[in-house]
């Protein structure tokens, strides 16, 4: 399935199944990269949601960071 066809499918996703799949891709790259998420050192991982768009937002500064380095 392409990314456009998903697309549709995630716009009628609720904001918690939103960040939840925000969680598991985010989890997705740091495996793919070979990094360990802070919340997986020395802690049971926690979905708590109450700070993700703190989260969010540092992300997306780092991936528009990492992107700049490579785009460059």
């Amino acid at each position: 399935m392409s990314l456009t066809e998903l697309f549709p499918h995630l716009k009628e996703l609720s904001q918690t199944d939103k960040l939840l799949l925000l969680h598991f891709l985010v989890s997705e790259i740091l495996n793919k990269f070979g990094l360990v998420s802070l919340y997986s050192q020395d802690k049971l991982v926690s979905l708590g949601l109450h700070d993700s768009f703190e989260a969010t937002a540092v992300l997306a500064k780092a991936l528009a960071e990492v992107k700049a380095v490579t785009d460059g």
